[in-house]
Order: C-alpha cells, then sequence, then structure tokens
C-alpha cells in the first residue's frame, strides 16, 4: 500500500506481514474512521488480572481481528510501515468520542481503567517501523480532561525495529493525565533509535518518556536532538533493565517541575523527576545492560510552588523497588560526553548527575559501578550534585584519580537520619 495523496484523512490499514508506505500527506481526527479502535491488555504488573479498556486512533498501523475479543483489534506482527511523508493526528474528537461512550456505560464517571491511545505508526511483533517524513502529535484534547490519554509515536510488538530519522513533534496543552511516548512499547527485544528530532512542548503532561521500553533486552539508541519542556516526569531513555542505552546526540529538557496526583491505580505515585536515563525495577538477578553517555545532556529544574519540595532531577537516575534478597549484578554507568543539571525557584532542590533511590526510601541496596566519568572539577564536598544517593553500592574503582572518591556520593540527610546503608568501593577489582 503506498500513499501520494496530499489531502487524505483515512488511515493506512494492513494486516499481517503487510506493507505500507505514505509519501503525501495523511491528516487524522475521526475516531469513527477507519483508524479508529478498541483493544485490552492485562499486563498491568500491581494489578493483576485487571483489563485496561483502549479507545484508540492510528494513522499508519498492522491490525488484526482479536479472536477472543471479537469487538475489538490486536497488533499484527511482520509488518513494515514508513513514512515519507506528513501525518498529523489530533485527540480532540476521539476524547470526546471517549467521554460519549464512557457516558453510556454504568460507570461513567469511574476512569481509572480506561485510556485513549493516538499511535502515530502501530505494528505488532517483528516488524519495521521508519519515520523519514513529519509526525505532528496535536495533543488539543480538553486541558482538563482526568482520563490517561497515551500519545504514542512510533509503537511496535516484541523483536521489532524502530527508528526516526525525521521529525516527531508533541504539541499543544496536553492534560494532567497525559502520556508521551516517543518510539518504544512494552515489549522485550526491542530496537529503537532516533537518528531525527522529537520536540515535545505541551502545557501539561503525566509523563515523558522518548526511547522507552517496559520489558528487558534490546536498545534504546538516541544519535539525533531531543528537545522537551513541559511538567510532569520526564524520562528521556528509559527502560525497567537489561537494556542496552545510549546517548550519542543532544538532549535537552525544561522541567516545568509540577506535582501531579496520580488518579490511576496502576502507576505509582512519585515526586517531580527529570532525568536523561532511567532505569526502574523490582529486586532481581538479571543481567544489565551498560547505559552510556558520549552526547551532550542538559536538564533544567523550573521550580515553583507547585514543584513541592521534593522535586529532583538528574542526568541518569536508577531506582529499585523494595530489597533484594541476594546480592544485584552491577549496573554500569559511562559519561564519556557532558552532563549540565541546573535549577531554579522558590528552595533549593535534589539535582546531580546520578541518582539512586532518592525517591525510593528503605535499604534498596543494588550495585552501582561508574566506569570513565567525565565532569567538570568542582569541590564535591561542597557542590553535592554529583552522585547522590539515599540506600547504594557504588563501586567507583574505575573512576579517574584526579575524582576524589572520599567526597564525591553524597547521602541526603533524610537516609542517614533513617539508618539507610552507603557502601562505597573505592578499588578496582583486578
Amino acid at each position: 500500500m503506498e500513499n501520494y495523496d496530499d489531502n487524505r484523512t483515512t488511515s493506512m490499514i494492513v494486516g499481517k506481514g503487510g506493507y505500507a508506505v505514505n509519501y503525501g500527506h495523511i491528516v487524522v481526527k475521526d475516531p469513527k474512521g477507519n483508524g479508529g479502535f478498541r483493544y485490552s491488555y492485562t499486563n498491568v504488573p500491581n494489578n493483576p488480572g485487571v483489563w485496561v479498556q483502549n479507545v484508540c486512533l492510528t494513522a499508519m498501523a498492522a491490525l488484526e481481528p482479536n479472536p477472543e475479543r471479537p469487538e475489538e483489534m490486536q497488533f499484527a506482527s511482520n509488518a513494515t510501515l514508513i513514512n515519507r511523508g506528513t501525518i498529523d493526528i489530533h485527540f480532540d474528537e476521539v476524547y470526546k468520542y471517549y467521554m460519549e461512550l464512557k457516558a453510556k456505560t454504568d460507570t461513567p464517571e469511574d476512569y481509572r481503567f480506561d485510556c485513549v491511545r493516538c499511535f502515530v505508526m502501530l505494528a505488532g511483533d517483528k516488524s519495521l517501523i521508519v519515520n523519514e517524513g513529519t509526525i505532528n502529535i496535536y495533543m488539543d484534547q480538553d486541558i482538563e480532561a482526568i482520563v490517561s490519554l497515551y500519545a504514542c509515536g512510533l509503537w511496535a510488538n516484541a523483536g521489532s525495529l524502530m527508528l526516526n530519522k525525521g521529525e516527531i513533534n508533541f504539541i499543544g496543552n496536553g492534560s494532567y493525565q497525559s502520556f508521551v511516548r516517543g518510539i518504544g512499547s512494552m515489549a522485550n527485544d526491542l530496537q529503537a533509535v532516533n537518528e531525527g528530532t522529537v520536540t515535545v512542548k505541551l502545557d501539561r503532561a503525566y509523563q515523558t518518556r522518548i526511547l522507552h521500553t517496559a520489558g528487558v533486552g534490546g536498545t534504546l539508541l538516541n544519535r539525533g536532538k531531543i528537545t522537551i519542556e513541559t511538567c510532569g516526569r520526564i524520562m528521556v531513555i528509559g527502560s525497567l533493565q537489561g537494556t542496552r542505552m545510549e546517548n550519542d546526540g543532544d538532549i535537552d529538557v525544561i522541567s516545568h517541575s509540577t506535582y501531579i496526583k496520580n488518579i490511576v491505580p496502576y502507576h505509582y505515585q512519585f515526586d517531580p523527576l527529570a532525568c536523561a536515563f532511567y532505569e526502574h525495577f523490582l529486586p532481581n538477578d538479571m543481567a544489565t545492560a551498560p547505559m552510556v553517555n558520549r552526547g551532550r545532556i542538559k536538564i533544567h529544574l523550573d521550580g515553583s510552588e507547585k514543584s513541592g519540595e521534593n522535586a529532583v532531577a538528574f542526568g541518569y537516575y536508577l531506582m529499585q523497588i523494595g530489597p533484594a534478597s541476594q546480592e544485584s549484578p552491577d549496573h554500569t554507568l559511562y559519561n564519556e560526553g557532558t552532563i549540565e543539571v541546573t535549577q531554579s525557584g522558590p528552595v533549593h532542590y535534589i539535582t546531580a548527575e546520578v541518582g539512586v533511590n532518592i525517591q525510593s526510601p528503605g535499604d534498596n541496596l543494588f550495585n552501582v559501578k561508574i566506569g570513565n566519568w567525565n565532569t567538570k572539577k568542582r569541590d564535591f564536598a561542597q557542590t553535592k550534585d554529583l552522585f547522590v544517593c539515599r540506600s547504594a553500592v557504588f563501586d567507583l574503582g574505575g573512576l579517574d584519580a584526579d575524582i576524589d572518591k572520599d567526597s564525591c556520593v553524597y547521602q541526603i540527610p533524610e537516609s542517614k537520619e533513617a539508618g539507610e546503608k552507603v557502601t562505597i568501593k573505592k578499588e578496582e577489582n583486578k
């Protein structure tokens, strides 16, 4: 399937093994058209057995009927989707359509397990998705919307490759329950690569993740430019564990830090966060993969009365939920590029190049191994902004001799007062 129409208002839909290329201009708004569909899923870690219902809109997708739920669709595998033109997708009408449907149910005001999703390009397992053109995602829904709204640029399931060589833009007012998803999905063994530009400019958002997976394995790689200005929690390159994450490009983040109350029970409640690399996991002994920065990272925390006092910002942030019953493998970090983390606001916030367990109180010990680390020389005992933690085991044996290993790790006072453990290994293992 190929499209050359510069005024197309219908979606390009293929099935398993399908192939579609857009050279024209697609504008998708209508959820009652061929790009509107329903699907649901149950893989919710902290609410097992719960079905999350999704009202969806897509511009290019590989879909097939779900044989177990005939009124729904599922993502079709082995597809190839390529955009070489322009795609515009809008949230306004699909959000209104969802509200119309919800009003007719027995629980018209219970939004906890519902989502509205716009997928620009979507496929199932072992698929290829490439954007070489321009994608504009207009989050133009009601700014006070309280249902979860997911804006997904390139999304494919396990074993797929997703590549952005063009532009992906998230634009509009958003809402406090908006979730921005650039390139990735919840599946295992993904290859998600940005060689173009991704820009997020939203008044409101609950959570922003650009290169992302909620599975294990695979690679998240930025070789392009990612620019973000919004509020909520911002995790630019993020995974659970065992995914290789690299930045060889530019990451610029302005976080208008805002504490947002979570209304969805299968999402954790946290204070505001902004970071370039993010790893968030339960205790386990799975193999890990290194996180490497060779590019430029700049994070600014723009604090206000809306932030609360616990807003944070980091170059890298790692967090384990709960104590481990066995020693963890090394989570290895390298900085061969530059990291700059700055702040402004009514109070002093915790910011650093690396943060560990700051939002996870308790003895949640795991091993953090620091490899080659490029940083500006300064008095870390005064600045307290290189490695900051609650509980942690730091292996600093790989650090250069000109970084003072006695002062570069800062345990926050609340953690010390709680008696949480911090171990620092200063000698390199031979």
